[in-house]
């Protein structure tokens, strides 16, 4: 019996390439799962987030008190009443630089991203809030700083509370 060694060359190069392409789906539908479980991870960290800067607000009234003072008119705080403001906005916005380098990472559902954005613009326009974002950019990479103070140049600087009136700061001018 005679071996055609071609014949046996050609199965073997068809037997790989079957093989390469079946690695290559394998490893594709890894990609998308991999993917898909980065993305559902990125959101939870994001909710996470927020729900820490909701709790922190509601089990901390002064701390809540100075956000919404704040946002209003930066320089209706005292010195101290400042410091924990920016250290508050910094914590706040670097939810946002998170949710932006997550974005443009494609590791976050653009949906979710642009929801927060209408959110964190609406609260940087308000007139405090815009001071500090002007004046405050040490900790904030360049690209998001500039990135998004193109977008808020866009927007006209209105006080938070007539947007949305949560964020009513007299509502605590009568507490004692």
């Amino acid at each position: 019996m005679v071996i055609n060694w071609e014949a046996v060359a050609a199965i073997a190069g068809l037997l790989g390439a079957i093989g390469v392409i079946v690695t290559l789906i394998y490893l594709s539908a890894q990609i998308k799962q991999n993917n898909k479980q980065l993305r559902g991870e990125a959101t939870t960290a994001v909710y996470e987030y927020q729900r820490m800067l909701v709790e922190m607000l509601t089990t901390n009234t002064e701390l809540y008190k100075i956000a919404l003072r704040g946002n209003e008119d930066l320089n209706s705080l005292n010195a101290w009443e400042k410091q924990q403001f920016t250290l508050w906005c910094l914590y706040e916005t670097g939810m946002w630089e998170m949710c932006y380098k997550l974005y443009k990472q494609g590791a976050l559902d653009e949906a979710l991203y642009y929801g927060k954005v209408k959110y964190w613009l609406q609260l940087h326009s308000s007139p405090g809030r815009r001071d500090w974002w002007n004046i405050h950019t040490a900790m904030l990479s360049d690209e998001f700083y500039k990135e998004i103070s193109a977008e808020l140049e866009a927007i006209p600087v209105k006080k938070l509370r007539e947007s949305n009136p949560i964020f009513d700061s007299s509502v605590h001018d009568n507490d004692t």
